[in-house]
């Protein structure tokens, strides 16, 4: 059985965050090139008439300060400066929008990525059974087939467009300079439209093969998932986090029974033990517990829900070290805490019994 037809199990998050530290993401070239060129025709498209003035302008500069006979050294660098003053005016828009559309095309599909580790040397990329191998790959054979689309394409739509426009170029040497530049120009653009309008399905079907090359890629085996299973496990900080996770849910939960305790059996200010009695165990259930800070909490809340509160130090010392949370007490203390919840029972009796009279507690 082949290498890939064992990694059968899709890859884990942290598999797939460390190939983005790599810089291996999912990728297409073919995308950003298509979104740069159509947002170039856009710009060029819309500054057409600034750019025909501009070629134009430099046309009948050079002509008007043609002077063989004068010629020198500093007319040749005026020259040269008002070309590329006259070239960068030109190209300053198309160039930015360039720019601006490759980097927000690349940011939306990779995200914000800074990978490092992609700026270190590989030797193992000058291996050459390495490079054979990657010749006669699925990859080379997709990259030769998009070669072949993009020159076959470029070459059809170049020739039926200048098919059409063919009486208008041979009649072109007898315009004026701003005719012929802009006929010019109107048939770039329209043949440039067209091939990217072409290359746009060429693009999308490249970008779903990036993904689906990077999934194939990163997937894994059952034992590295097992593996990288168990190095989890005994991370030091990941046990930490967990077992912390697992202290505040703990607590809260202890917290939440608060509310539904018969009783609290206090220190009064050092342990806080909350019992909750049901027909349906054999003995009362400690719900909380809690030391100091945690105690003065579990009292805070008790008062909060109206729970009774009785001080037996003795007792809630007791309860405190020999019973769990959700543990039923023992039974060498089954005689104290009856005591308390008969006390406590009795009390309710009697509020009650005064609530019905109309009598307040003083």
């Amino acid at each position: 059985m082949s290498e890939d037809a064992e990694k059968t199990e899709a890859p884990t998050a942290r598999r797939r965050s460390d190939a983005r530290k790599r810089g291996q993401v999912a990728k297409s070239v073919e995308l950003t090139s298509v979104a740069v060129l159509f947002g170039m025709i856009i710009v060029l498209n819309s500054f057409m008439h600034t750019v025909i003035e501009g070629v134009i302008g430099y046309f009948e500069h050079i002509v008007r300060h043609l002077d063989v006979v004068n010629f020198s050294q500093q007319r040749f660098q005026q020259d040269n400066l008002f070309a590329i003053t006259t070239l960068a005016r030109i190209l300053a828009p198309i160039l930015f929008t360039a720019l601006a559309i490759g980097v927000t095309i690349n940011v939306v599909q990779v995200g914000p990525l800074w990978a490092t580790e992609a700026l270190k040397p590989n030797f193992q990329k000058l291996n050459p059974l390495s490079g054979l191998k990657n010749f006669v790959s699925m990859r080379s054979f997709v990259e030769v087939f998009k070669n072949f689309y993009k020159i076959g394409i470029c070459a059809w739509i170049t020739y039926n467009s200048v098919r059409e426009s063919y009486p208008k170029l041979m009649v072109i040497w007898r315009m004026d300079l701003r005719m012929a530049v802009g006929i010019i120009g109107e048939l770039i653009y329209s043949m440039t439209l067209h091939i990217v309008g072409t290359m746009l399905v060429l693009a999308g079907l490249d970008y779903a093969f990036q993904r689906y090359s990077l999934e194939k890629q990163l997937r894994m085996t059952k034992e590295e998932v097992k593996q990288e299973s168990k190095g989890n496990e005994f991370n030091p900080q990941l046990k930490a986090r967990i077992r912390q996770k697992q202290r505040e849910m703990s607590k809260k939960r202890m917290m939440d029974s608060v509310p539904t305790a018969d009783v609290v059996v206090t220190n009064p200010t050092h342990f806080a033990v909350a019992l909750k009695y049901s027909p349906d165990n054999s003995a009362p259930i400690v719900v909380a517990k809690g030391v100091d800070l945690l105690a003065f909490k579990i009292r805070e809340i008790a008062i909060d829900a109206d729970v009774p509160i009785v001080e037996n130090p003795p007792l809630a010392r007791a309860l405190y070290r020999q019973v769990d949370i959700g543990r039923e007490i023992p039974h060498d203390l089954y005689q104290a805490v009856a005591e308390v919840l008969a006390f406590v029972y009795e009390v309710n009796r009697r509020r009650k019994e005064r609530a019905r009279m109309g009598i307040t507690w003083d």
